[in-house]
């Protein structure tokens, strides 16, 4: 029997689909290390969502105008430790070296961060999208990051961005998954987080808004909303 080439692509990826949402479902549950689950929330505190009129709000259009596009509500610091059965540990990710970042290393620039996956469908057209978008405003005050959750390894990641041609982002790994589940917030609309998954932070370290899902970046409605935080950060 011939097997539709088109046909099985699809539903693969739908069955790759339903099988994240059980792995997110499963971790939001635990998220992530057992015993920080019980301090964590899953919902960022001060989450609202964005308002799409009034002079000086945000450009909001596209996808950019829906509720999975989030602001918080006042600004409040990106976590850089996490404390759990008096310990703390630090929310961090690691480079190729292994040498530990956390938001302190991106202060003084607007930062864009993505948490993503190499099995995620959405993030094989997100990930090369930012990776076009970097050269065209990193700068002085804009600085755009890709964060790949634990679930891959480095030779995952190095082949992602072998096959899909990444120049322009630096391979960062959360490789203790704590990055991904203290700083990203969890959907809107499903109350777990997910992937693909952009936070914008200002140059003090505080968060200035969330996406989930594949919003368009590097469309002109996007830019034209980077460029406008940008100068207002």
């Amino acid at each position: 029997m011939t097997v539709n080439r088109a046909f099985a692509m699809k539903t693969a990826a739908a069955a790759d689909r339903r099988l994240d949402r059980r792995r997110l479902l499963t971790r939001a549950a635990t998220l992530g290390l057992g015993a920080l689950g019980a301090g964590a929330a899953l919902t960022a505190p001060g989450l609202a969502l964005a308002q799409t009129a009034g002079t000086g709000s945000p450009p909001l259009a596209g996808k950019f105008a829906s509720p999975y596009y989030m602001q918080f509500q006042p600004r409040q610091p990106v976590p850089v430790s996490v404390e759990a059965q008096g310990y703390t540990f630090p929310v961090e990710w690691y480079d190729t070296s292994g040498t530990a970042r956390t938001i302190r290393d991106y202060l003084g620039r607007v930062t864009l961060i993505q948490f993503w996956r190499t099995r995620c469908p959405a993030c094989v057209l997100e990930v090369p999208a930012l990776d076009k978008l970097a050269p065209q405003l990193e700068g002085p005050k804009f600085r755009l990051i890709a964060i790949a959750l634990k679930e891959d390894s480095l030779s995952d990641i190095e082949r992602f961005y072998a096959r899909y041609q990444i120049r322009n982002l630096e391979i960062l790994h959360d490789r203790d998954h704590l990055a991904f589940s203290q700083i990203a917030p969890a959907h809107p609309y499903y109350g777990v987080r997910s992937t693909p998954t952009t936070v914008l932070v200002d140059p003090r370290g505080n968060y200035i808004s969330a996406y989930s899902g594949v919003p368009g970046w590097e469309k002109p409605e996007g830019v034209a909303l980077l460029k406008w935080i940008i100068d207002n950060a």
